[in-house]
């Protein structure tokens, strides 16, 4: 019996999701004041672009991202690299965009992980580090590397 290859959608509303999140939340690491939580304004831009025109996006981007983040540095925010970087915050948002681009390939870590593997370095628990490679991330890559070799083309 053969598995049928299970496509991976670029458009897909999770993967919009992580990516939205993920930038709107290191723009909030820098002060940025968002008028709704970072989660609940990538869900509703995420629905805007999949339910509505591009007039209704850009009046959903202008008014809840472009003119909070215009406003943030009109009052004096300053901009800086070290503040994006040192907080875990931007880790996790950088790593939950890297983990949504590697699921374009079908490799896709379990929920928490990326978390789990900021917090033990932050900790330098790297005991913790070694057990969770270990026990999550080189499985779930060897069941990745044995799903795509079963994949027979359809």
């Amino acid at each position: 019996m053969s598995k049928k290859k299970q496509v991976f959608d670029a458009s897909s509303p999770g993967f919009l999701y992580s990516i939205i999140v993920g930038i709107l939340t290191i723009f909030a690491v820098t002060g940025v004041q968002f008028p709704t939580p970072v989660e609940i304004l990538a869900g509703d831009i995420e629905t805007t672009l999949s339910t509505s025109g591009i007039y209704a996006i850009i009046g959903v981007v202008i008014s809840s991202v472009i003119f909070p983040i215009y406003n943030a540095f009109k009052s004096g925010l300053k901009f800086s690299i070290n503040t994006v970087f040192s907080s875990t915050l931007t880790w996790i948002a950088l790593g939950n965009i890297v983990l949504a681009l590697l699921a374009l390939t079908g490799f896709v870590l379990p929920d928490g992980t990326l978390e789990q593997i900021i917090g033990a370095v932050q900790t330098k628990d790297w005991i913790s580090l070694g057990g969770l490679f270990f026990t999550t991330i080189v499985p779930t890559f060897v069941r990745w590397l044995k799903d795509r070799r079963a994949v027979v083309p359809s």
